[in-house]
Protein backbone atom coordinates (compact mmCIF):
# COMPACT_ATOMS: atom_id res chain seq x y z
CA UNK A 1 0.00 0.00 0.00
CA UNK A 2 0.98 3.63 -0.24
CA UNK A 3 2.11 3.53 -4.42
CA UNK A 4 -1.46 4.56 -5.03
CA UNK A 5 -2.48 7.70 -5.86
CA UNK A 6 -6.21 9.44 -6.52
CA UNK A 7 -6.45 13.11 -8.06
CA UNK A 8 -9.99 14.69 -7.87
CA UNK A 9 -11.01 17.82 -9.99
CA UNK A 10 -13.99 19.33 -8.13
CA UNK A 11 -15.79 22.09 -9.54
CA UNK A 12 -19.60 21.75 -8.08
CA UNK A 13 -20.11 23.68 -5.32
CA UNK A 14 -23.59 21.66 -4.43
CA UNK A 15 -23.37 19.32 -1.53
CA UNK A 16 -24.61 16.69 -3.31
CA UNK A 17 -21.38 16.38 -5.28
CA UNK A 18 -18.99 17.28 -2.47
CA UNK A 19 -20.16 14.98 0.56
CA UNK A 20 -18.42 12.13 -1.99
CA UNK A 21 -15.13 14.16 -2.10
CA UNK A 22 -15.25 14.11 1.66
CA UNK A 23 -15.79 10.18 2.06
CA UNK A 24 -13.40 8.91 -0.69
CA UNK A 25 -10.76 11.36 0.55
CA UNK A 26 -10.97 9.64 4.14
CA UNK A 27 -11.10 6.67 2.45
CA UNK A 28 -8.40 6.55 0.42
CA UNK A 29 -6.20 8.49 3.22
CA UNK A 30 -6.70 5.65 5.33
CA UNK A 31 -5.82 3.02 2.75
CA UNK A 32 -2.77 4.87 2.39
CA UNK A 33 -3.20 6.58 -1.07
CA UNK A 34 -1.80 9.39 -1.95
CA UNK A 35 -4.67 12.10 -2.54
CA UNK A 36 -4.20 15.19 -4.63
CA UNK A 37 -8.04 17.53 -4.74
CA UNK A 38 -7.79 20.56 -7.14
CA UNK A 39 -10.70 22.74 -6.40
CA UNK A 40 -12.07 24.67 -9.44
CA UNK A 41 -15.50 26.65 -10.59
CA UNK A 42 -18.05 27.09 -7.85
CA UNK A 43 -16.51 24.77 -5.14
CA UNK A 44 -14.07 27.47 -4.84
CA UNK A 45 -16.69 29.09 -2.73
CA UNK A 46 -16.85 25.95 -0.36
CA UNK A 47 -13.13 26.75 0.68
CA UNK A 48 -12.91 29.98 2.01
CA UNK A 49 -12.12 31.52 5.25
CA UNK A 50 -15.96 32.47 5.30
CA UNK A 51 -17.79 29.54 3.21
CA UNK A 52 -20.75 29.40 0.91
CA UNK A 53 -23.42 28.40 2.58
CA UNK A 54 -24.56 24.69 1.56
CA UNK A 55 -26.44 24.33 -1.48
CA UNK A 56 -28.39 21.63 -2.76
CA UNK A 57 -29.44 20.80 -7.06
CA UNK A 58 -33.32 22.14 -7.06
CA UNK A 59 -33.93 18.20 -8.16
CA UNK A 60 -32.83 17.18 -4.84
CA UNK A 61 -34.56 19.68 -2.61
CA UNK A 62 -37.48 18.09 -1.58
CA UNK A 63 -34.82 14.87 -0.02
CA UNK A 64 -32.54 17.48 1.46
CA UNK A 65 -34.04 17.35 5.26
CA UNK A 66 -34.38 13.66 4.67
CA UNK A 67 -30.40 13.80 4.26
CA UNK A 68 -29.76 15.95 6.77
CA UNK A 69 -31.84 14.34 9.79
CA UNK A 70 -29.89 10.85 8.27
CA UNK A 71 -26.05 12.00 8.21
CA UNK A 72 -27.18 13.60 11.65
CA UNK A 73 -28.46 10.15 13.06
CA UNK A 74 -25.33 8.53 12.24
CA UNK A 75 -22.80 11.27 13.38
CA UNK A 76 -21.37 11.72 9.68
CA UNK A 77 -19.15 15.11 9.53
CA UNK A 78 -19.52 17.43 6.90
CA UNK A 79 -17.25 16.80 3.51
CA UNK A 80 -15.14 19.36 4.95
CA UNK A 81 -14.19 18.06 8.19
CA UNK A 82 -13.80 14.69 6.15
CA UNK A 83 -11.28 16.55 3.85
CA UNK A 84 -9.70 17.43 7.09
CA UNK A 85 -9.65 14.42 8.53
CA UNK A 86 -8.08 12.28 5.63
CA UNK A 87 -5.05 15.33 5.97
CA UNK A 88 -5.10 13.76 9.48
CA UNK A 89 -4.57 9.98 8.13
CA UNK A 90 -2.45 10.30 5.54
CA UNK A 91 -0.64 12.04 2.48
CA UNK A 92 -3.86 14.18 1.13
CA UNK A 93 -2.91 17.81 -0.51
CA UNK A 94 -5.56 20.60 -1.80
CA UNK A 95 -5.00 22.84 -4.09
CA UNK A 96 -7.27 25.96 -6.09
CA UNK A 97 -7.52 26.87 -8.91
CA UNK A 98 -5.32 29.89 -9.72
CA UNK A 99 -7.38 31.03 -13.28
CA UNK A 100 -10.51 30.42 -11.60
CA UNK A 101 -9.49 32.40 -8.27
CA UNK A 102 -8.20 35.15 -10.35
CA UNK A 103 -11.05 35.34 -12.13
CA UNK A 104 -13.29 35.55 -9.40
CA UNK A 105 -11.57 37.98 -7.76
CA UNK A 106 -9.86 35.46 -4.90
CA UNK A 107 -6.36 35.78 -3.42
CA UNK A 108 -4.70 33.20 -1.61
CA UNK A 109 -5.55 34.66 1.96
CA UNK A 110 -9.25 34.21 0.99
CA UNK A 111 -9.49 30.34 1.51
CA UNK A 112 -9.19 28.59 4.76
CA UNK A 113 -5.59 27.24 5.47
CA UNK A 114 -6.74 24.45 7.45
CA UNK A 115 -7.94 23.12 3.81
CA UNK A 116 -6.11 24.71 0.66
CA UNK A 117 -2.35 23.49 0.71
CA UNK A 118 -1.42 25.92 -2.09
CA UNK A 119 -3.33 27.85 -5.19
CA UNK A 120 -1.64 26.39 -8.50
CA UNK A 121 -2.68 26.37 -12.00
CA UNK A 122 -3.99 23.14 -13.90
CA UNK A 123 -0.78 22.07 -15.60
CA UNK A 124 0.84 21.51 -12.26
CA UNK A 125 -2.19 19.52 -10.72
CA UNK A 126 -1.88 17.59 -14.03
CA UNK A 127 1.75 17.01 -13.46
CA UNK A 128 0.59 16.07 -9.56
CA UNK A 129 -2.11 13.67 -10.98
CA UNK A 130 0.36 11.63 -13.47
CA UNK A 131 0.53 8.29 -12.97
CA UNK A 132 -2.76 7.90 -10.97
CA UNK A 133 -6.75 7.61 -11.11
CA UNK A 134 -8.37 11.31 -11.27
CA UNK A 135 -11.96 11.84 -10.72
CA UNK A 136 -13.78 14.44 -11.79
CA UNK A 137 -16.36 15.01 -9.18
Amino acid sequence: MGSEKISMIVFSGTDDRLIPVGVITQAAAALGYEVNIFITGWALTKVLRKPAQPVWPKEFEQMVPALQQGMARIKAPSWVEMVKQGKELGKVKVYACSMMAEAMGLKREDFDPSIIDDVVGVTTFLEMAKGGQVLFI
